[in-house]
């Protein structure tokens, strides 16, 4: 995870735990030695295990559409990226809607941006996946190009959070909630992207490696 991004997350948590939120976080969370707040592990564990028949539904419906849909034409290796990508989406939404729905604290204001946090550091793990595989099928001139346009996309990302970060005001206890949607938006379309070039969506041959 970028540093950045990370610093943004803890500042965000401790802000909430400032505020003087009067709730006893003992019974979903606990809060580290940097004072950010992180699930218990055998809250954590008990979410796995809830939701691994609605994964395995879903993924199973996944993988008969996309046959259905794709028939002959749909490569081994295609179907294979999509089914991981998919796994992985439907693995951290169900994750947080388990967590949203089973725990009374997930509807308070800590509650609601521990799960913004948590959606925005799995797809910054996604980016960072997906941005190694995207220079993996570029020449390496187009690499080069790539990786200075990462360099200056986490520039530009961490320059936008701040500033949507010193909008708000937050004398109000539900204003950090509002930055959430704008750092997840920003985040979830350079994973769309990475994952583009690295599936060679795009229409010039000679920035990819050949097969």
């Amino acid at each position: 995870m970028n540093r950045p991004l990370l610093n943004l997350i803890f500042l965000l948590f401790n802000f909430t735990i400032v505020l003087g939120q009067e709730i006893d976080t003992a019974d979903i969370f606990d809060v580290n030695k940097e004072s950010r707040l992180v699930l218990n592990p055998e809250i954590e564990r008990h979410i796995n295990y809830k939701i691994q028949s609605i994964i395995k539904e879903k993924l199973q419906k996944f993988k008969n559409e996309k046959k259905r849909e794709a028939g002959e034409y749909y490569s081994e290796k295609d179907f294979e990226e999509e089914y991981k990508f998919a796994n992985d989406t439907i693995r951290i939404n169900e994750f947080l809607n388990e967590y949203e729905n089973s725990y009374s604290m997930a509807t308070t204001t800590m509650g609601m941006n521990w799960k913004a946090g948590k959606y925005l550091y799995e797809f910054d793990k996604l980016l960072n996946e997906y941005y190694k595989k995207a220079l993996s099928v570029l020449t390496t001139q187009m690499q080069k190009k790539l990786i200075e346009s990462q360099r200056k996309w986490l520039s530009y990302y961490e320059n936008e959070t701040k500033f949507i970060y010193d909008l708000n005001d937050f004398g109000n206890h539900n204003s950090s909630l509002y930055c959430w949607g704008y750092y997840i938006e920003m985040m979830e379309k350079r994973v769309y992207f990475m994952r583009s070039i690295y599936l060679r969506d795009f229409q010039n041959p000679n920035a990819f490696k050949e097969n």
